[in-house]
């Protein structure tokens, strides 16, 4: 018998050996990250609603000045860890394959304007200009509602983040240049733009577009990553383009239907 080929035998079961108790642990880990997200996430959520409960009664019935805005900024932050709450749950899904999707033939146009009116006056108390364009009637497509209000939700909310001083736009069109009718949201701000190396990093969970500057822009880092799943599971696509302190433009695309 050939000893080195029977100890090359040895070594590629050893490897493999090696392999497979790797995945294992790794597999392991994930399921534990989940379970810690979940009940992470809703241990704080009972506290944080009553919290919320109290400040919005605080601040509806006291007159003083100063006390009404400790209520506001009460307000505020559970509003914000809600937020993260809520983009932790979901990312908990995502990373658990728990997501079932529930298509419904809706009219695009007719979620983007209200989702757009709700934005409006938040991008307008930044003093930032905001427009929805479409030369549309109507935008029919298959798609999950709440997945499609968390996504065009997350884009707006960092278009807002991001963006100092200028505008923010949101558009709707058709295309068919490849032979397939597509609908397509284009969301785009003036703000700090991403970096051509981390243009691929900001779709990964837990990464943000301000990594290294100083947490002046805070949040989870799970907004992108979660919204391209949703997107995905909506067989649709999401791209970006961005240029540093020029801005970004997020673009979706949605099949048609009639």
């Amino acid at each position: 018998m050939d000893i080195n080929s029977k100890d090359n035998n040895k070594s590629e079961f050893s490897s493999s050996e090696k392999t497979i108790e790797e995945l294992l642990i790794l597999e392991e880990a994930r399921k534990l990250k989940t379970v810690f997200l979940d009940n992470m996430s809703h241990e704080l959520r009972t506290p944080i609603t009553v919290i919320l409960g109290y400040a919005g009664i605080l601040y509806e019935e006291i007159q003083d000045p100063e006390l009404k805005e400790m209520a506001e900024i009460v307000l505020k932050s559970s509003n914000r860890l809600t937020e993260s709450l809520n983009l932790l749950l979901d990312q908990s899904d995502v990373d658990s394959n728990r997501l079932k999707v529930a298509f419904e033939k809706k009219d695009l146009k007719l979620l983007l304007t209200e989702i757009y009116n709700i934005y409006k006056p938040i991008a307008e108390d930044k003093n930032l200009e905001i427009f929805f364009n479409t030369e549309l009637n109507q935008a029919n497509s298959n798609i999950d509602v709440k997945m499609f209000n968390k996504v065009i939700t997350n884009l707006l909310n960092n278009a807002v983040k991001f963006t100092e001083k200028g505008r923010i736009g949101l558009e709707l069109f058709s295309d068919n240049s490849n032979g397939t009718n597509f609908y397509c949201i284009k969301i785009s701000d003036t703000g700090i733009g991403i970096p051509e190396e981390k243009r691929k990093l900001i779709f990964e969970a837990f990464r943000q577009v301000s990594e290294g500057m100083n947490r002046i822009y805070q949040g989870t880092g799970l907004g992108l990553s979660v919204s391209k799943k949703f997107v995905e599971l909506m067989n649709g696509d999401i791209t970006v383009e961005s240029e540093v302190n020029i801005g970004s433009k997020f673009t979706l695309k949605f099949p048609s239907i009639l």
